[in-house]
């Protein structure tokens, strides 16, 4: 058990790691969008951050399974959101090798909703990385359907995991969403279908055309056990292969979307819009990493906001010991002194400096011990500009009044 919650600490820790190169690809790509961009362009850098915004969401699930007392992800997602968005993600890997990707979602699926985003995100990024490696020609369909009493029981890999949900014959609602990739590929043979399921197992044509590990589909398996599903594999009518992930609704409202708990798709947009109008100030950034930096140094020029960085806390106290600046950006992870002792210490000597925390990782020190140290306000990393725009607007509020 030890050595099994030793483990996890590692994983979370590279997570934690990895969030801050993501979080650089994500700042780099905003400013990219800043400049003319063609809709071809505009459409690939779309698909560009949504991939980074995956990754950075499957990054901080890792970070949070592994706190104890963890109960794993508690928001509610639209299913038909995860799939469409990962069908966005696998549209160029399948137009580069002309292939068709097509997907159909149900009108009554549409509103279904899970617990288990980043989960499903996994399952169907999986599933549609392999329909897409493995297929030649045709293409890949994705299917999302509602389901009353689930699909019949289709013969699948002795070893598929899960069973089938209990269903309510006499619920009006769907009590299941049935997700389905197909793929127009050479297909499973049956004896290979029932071991495919097993770690480190790969399929004949996969051994003959891509490099692997054989873990893709056993992770996959593990995946719709922990949301309660069910996974099965069967002969697609094209020919090729046809993977059905069936997932619970839960009982009740929590099954279907409820408006007032989640952002649409057009909401998030709007919360994520440029910002407007240059501001005039000049910013401390303090971070030990150079790319971070110099990327939150050009995204704050594009505000017209002018910035000197310190790489340390000892640094940046010189800096406020001769510069007179209207507001501090601090990392709160560096080396040596750490955002919260930097902050603890530049607020000695100049109380009326806003000092604003830049961090991957809140989770980690938490909002009461960043009130304490002075702090007055909080961006997550990946950085939205529209955030920091709104933040250094308010900064430069306070330090005029």
């Amino acid at each position: 058990m030890a050595n099994h919650d030793e483990d996890s600490v590692k994983l979370a820790l590279l997570a934690h790691d990895l969030r801050t190169p993501l979080a650089a690809m994500r700042l780099t790509a905003e400013l990219i969008g800043t400049g003319p961009l063609n809709g071809t362009q505009k459409e690939q850098l779309s698909i560009l951050i949504r991939s980074i915004d995956a990754l950075t969401q499957m990054t901080g699930e890792l970070v949070t399974a592994a706190e104890p007392g963890s109960h794993g992800e508690l928001t509610s997602v639209r299913i038909a959101d995860v799939v469409t968005e990962i069908a966005d993600l696998f549209k160029v890997a399948a137009e580069a090798k002309n292939l068709t990707l097509t997907l159909e979602i149900d009108e009554e699926a549409g509103e279904a909703v899970t617990p288990s985003g980043g989960t499903l995100r996994r399952v169907i990024m999986t599933l549609l990385d392999n329909a897409v490696k493995y297929t030649a020609e045709g293409g890949v369909t994705v299917q999302v359907q509602a389901s009353g009493a689930g699909p019949e029981d289709t013969p699948g890999p002795e070893d598929a995991p899960g069973d089938a949900p209990d269903n309510d014959p006499g619920e009006a609602r769907p009590s299941s969403i049935l997700i389905s990739v197909s793929d127009s590929g050479p297909g499973i043979e049956p004896e290979e279908g029932a071991r495919l399921f097993r770690p480190f197992v790969r399929g004949r044509h996969g051994r003959e055309t891509a490099p692997g590990t054989g873990l893709g589909l056993w992770g996959t398996a593990q995946f719709v056990r922990d949301m309660n599903g069910r996974l099965t594999l069967e002969r697609s009518e094209t020919g090729g292969s046809r993977f059905n992930v069936e997932i619970p609704l839960h009982a009740g409202d929590e099954g279907l979307l409820q408006a007032e708990g989640l952002a649409t798709g057009a909401s998030a947009a709007t919360a994520n819009a440029s910002p407007t109008g240059p501001l005039s100030a000049h910013v401390l950034i303090v971070d030990d990493n150079e790319t971070n930096c110099r990327l939150l140094a050009a995204l704050l020029e594009s505000f017209g906001i002018s910035s000197e960085a310190a790489r340390s806390g000892e640094q940046a106290i010189g800096l406020v010991q001769k510069t007179d600046f209207d507001a501090a950006l601090l990392d709160l992870h560096m080396p040596g002194m750490n955002g919260v002792e930097t902050a603890t210490a530049l607020r000695a000597l100049r109380p009326d400096l806003p000092l604003i925390a830049v961090t991957a990782a809140l989770e980690s020190v938490g909002d009461k011990r960043l009130r304490e140290a002075g702090f007055r306000e909080t961006l997550t990393k990946p950085l939205s500009p529209a955030a920091l725009f709104e933040a250094m607007k308010q900064a430069c509020r306070r330090r005029a009044g």
